[in-house]
């Protein structure tokens, strides 16, 4: 009957897909973003011409930037769901996985809790566990890093809305995006990889 309960439960399998496309499209339009700031770097008058396919794009990618974020919240939510029936007592419920990565301030600690906690769950495991948890574990700085560079760096660029962006700025904006995304997608597909694994071991 338990055996039932987790071969039934993977709420998180269809958001995880759907969140991994949703995120290699950001990454496209990133690289897209990354190579116009160059390109109004190095080459400014050939800028000119097309600073308007750059302001399409930029719109786009804002719609799969809020996408992205959306789903990753459902699929935080259901992934917790799942990690209630293959791991026994689980210490974070869905609700406060997403809690403690939205709430300011006590998301500084909330975030590392939430990923190192499931991490310390993976290791007594061993094989192919052991090192899924030793690469979550190795992309919770970055995570960090990227995610505090790209909330200063966009305060710099809404500090003053009257003065144009400097070309540095948006292409230093444009490269933590693109930074970001990679470790998004390399803790999104570890973290589901580990729970298809752990699932599996749960019904032999």
């Amino acid at each position: 009957m338990e055996n039932w309960k987790i071969s039934a439960s993977s709420h998180s399998t269809g958001a995880g897909k759907l969140l991994v496309l949703l995120l290699k499209f950001r990454l496209g339009f990133s690289f897209v973003a990354l190579v116009f700031s160059i390109v109004e770097i190095a080459i400014p008058s050939l800028y000119k011409l097309v600073v308007m396919l750059d302001g399409l794009q930029a719109m786009v990618a804002f719609l799969v930037i809020l996408s992205s974020s959306l789903v990753f919240l459902i699929w935080l939510h259901r992934f917790h769901a799942d990690l209630k029936d293959v791991f026994p007592e689980y210490p974070i419920t869905p609700w406060g996985a997403i809690a403690r990565f939205i709430i300011p301030i006590y998301s500084l600690w909330g975030i590392w809790n939430t990923l190192s906690t499931f991490a310390d769950r993976l290791l007594p495991e061993g094989g192919d566990l052991r090192s899924l948890s030793e690469r979550l574990r190795s992309c919770i700085p970055l995570f960090y890093v990227f995610t505090i560079a790209s909330n200063a760096l966009a305060r710099i660029m809404l500090s003053n809305p009257q003065r144009p962006v400097s070309p540095w700025v948006s292409f230093l904006s444009s490269a933590v995006e693109v930074g970001l995304v990679i470790t998004l997608l390399q803790l999104t597909k570890t973290m589901q990889t580990a729970l298809t694994q752990k699932t599996k071991r749960a019904l032999i």
